[in-house]
């Protein structure tokens, strides 16, 4: 109710209670979001999709009840979202396409699209699926009709994408907290748009730059001062937004790179939005060299020691080449088997996925043991499946074991290794409360990501990075590129660049 509030505060003028000029404007809306990890040998599918349609998108937006009470119409096709992972299969995201196209032939004249994107979709088959897909919807709405989107700042946005885009804007904080204002926000403008009429301009700089989230947070230094001047610089006379775009750098593509996206009103203050992208460029190519980790890091051998440390402190530590919020499986069994191998105790493995196991030991009662074959099944080039025999501590009831949140707790040894059936990771406390555990009475912690989500790193005494190989390697420049942009930071170390002198993209 509170984000709904200060949305509609952030409204324009005469744009509540259906008031003119935006009562019986229509908006149509729709979304594909994954994060597609190019070197993943692991394909996302149509059922690695959580898809909403009609009144199941309207209910839960608070942009939408915004839209409502302003008295605009607001028709919603398809919001797909899936889980980070390897590329989209080309059937599923065509599926996804022509319902979306179809929902647009029959909405009839729109006043403006709304894309709840990711910006970082990758599809098999495609060059640029999000470009191939917002230029198939530019030609069904014509060119008076506003498109807007919301992204992810780890998106990788296209200029043959971006030249059908009027409005966008992304989230400004990693690790992410800001997905729903951004939602609005980027609603707002197009509202605001509608409103006075406007053409908004886009202007964008890419910097050319391959940096992993671990390196781009942005409540830390160096980028912690520049995204706080986000909104002093969206705010300046005849600007509308500001966004810069960490980018993704697990996606071996031409269009993997940093940007920076300055929205004006209309091409009166492209000008202004020019110098105000050039500004946030520059600083953050001039800080290149201090997008480092926040926390310490080294192998994962390394770490156990560093872990050792710590007594009396729980320690978590990311498995960050197997990291799942970013499209690595989740299966490889690296850490597992060199914590069997050095037989350490009180430790938690949160969590390992193989539905073939999970399976088996859903067949299989507490306190019973069962011996089987874990892990390094999907992630086979960096890991290879483990043998063992455990102990079900866990089992997930009846009601949820076959759904996503299905999971099962195993001692190995004095190693507590969850088993899980989906892809995911264990980013928020609840993810601990549903099995029963309280991580804090572990010595050690290891998590399936890289930084650590907001509830975690408020919880978490002592935050290790441990350098694991994985489809997330964190060493950029080892990762085999063969099509991302030439020369970039850090693959070409001696280039030289500056935002004055570059092109818009």
């Amino acid at each position: 109710m509170a984000k709904f509030l200060l949305f509609l505060l952030l409204l324009p003028a005469g744009v509540m209670a259906g008031h003119p000029p935006l009562a019986g404007k229509r908006i149509l809306t729709l979304g594909i979001r994954n994060e597609s990890n190019t070197f993943s040998t692991a394909p996302t599918r149509e059922s690695d999709f959580t898809v909403q349609r009609g009144p199941e998108v309207l209910a839960a937006a608070s942009w939408a009840a915004a839209c409502k009470a302003a008295g605009v119409e607001v028709i919603s096709t398809v919001h797909a979202y899936a889980w980070p992972g390897g590329v989209v299969e080309k059937k599923a995201f065509e599926k996804f396409r022509d319902e979306i196209l179809a929902g647009i032939r029959k909405a009839g004249p729109l006043d403006g699209v709304y894309m709840e994107m990711h910006g970082a979709l990758h599809v098999e088959g495609y060059d640029d699926a999000q470009a191939s897909l917002v230029s198939d919807i530019r030609q069904l709405v014509g060119t008076q009709t506003l498109i807007a989107g919301s992204f992810d700042l780890h998106g990788n946005l296209s200029p043959a994408f971006v030249q059908h885009l009027n409005l966008l804007s992304g989230y400004r904080t990693a690790p992410h907290r800001d997905v729903e204002e951004t939602r609005q926000r980027a609603v707002n403008m197009l509202l605001t748009a509608l409103a006075k009429g406007l053409r908004p301009h886009i202007e964008c700089i890419t910097i050319p730059i391959l940096v992993p989230g671990e390196k781009s947070i942005t409540d830390v230094l160096p980028l912690k001062a520049i995204y706080e001047q986000i909104p002093a610089v969206s705010s300046r006379p005849g600007l509308m937004d500001a966004s810069i775009f960490a980018g993704y750098c697990w996606a071996d593509l031409p269009r993997s790179a940093m940007r920076v996206f300055v929205v004006a009103e209309s091409d009166e203050y492209k000008e202004q939005a020019r110098k105000a992208a050039e500004e946030l460029a520059q600083q953050i190519w001039d800080k290149r060299q201090e997008l480092q980790l926040s926390v310490p890091s080294g192998s994962f051998a390394a770490m156990l020691q560093e872990a050792a440390k710590h007594k009396g402190k729980t320690v978590f530590i990311s498995d960050s080449g197997d990291n799942t919020t970013a499209g690595a499986p989740g299966d490889n069994t690296h850490v597992l088997a060199t914590l069997l191998e050095k037989k350490t105790k009180k430790v938690l493995v949160a969590g390992l996925v193989d539905p073939e196991a999970f399976a088996q030991c859903s067949q299989q009662k507490v306190n019973e043991t069962i011996r089987l074959s874990l892990g390094g099944k999907t992630d086979y080039t960096f890991s290879r499946p483990v043998t063992i025999t455990g102990k079900i501590l866990y089992k997930s009831a009846p009601e949820t074991i076959d759904n996503k949140r299905g999971a099962i707790l195993l001692d190995i040894d004095g190693v507590s290794t969850v088993i899980l059936n989906n892809r995911r990771s264990f980013t928020e406390t609840r993810d601990f409360r549903e099995i029963g555990v309280d991580p804090l009475q572990y010595d050690i912690v290891v998590v399936k990501l890289g930084y650590l989500f907001p509830q975690l790193r408020a919880i978490a005494p002592v935050q290790l990075m441990a350098l694991t190989a994985g489809f997330c390697n964190l060493d950029i420049p080892t990762l085999p590129y063969k099509r991302v942009a030439r020369p970039s930071y850090p693959l070409d170390l001696d280039m030289s660049w500056s935002a004055i002198h570059s092109t818009n993209y």
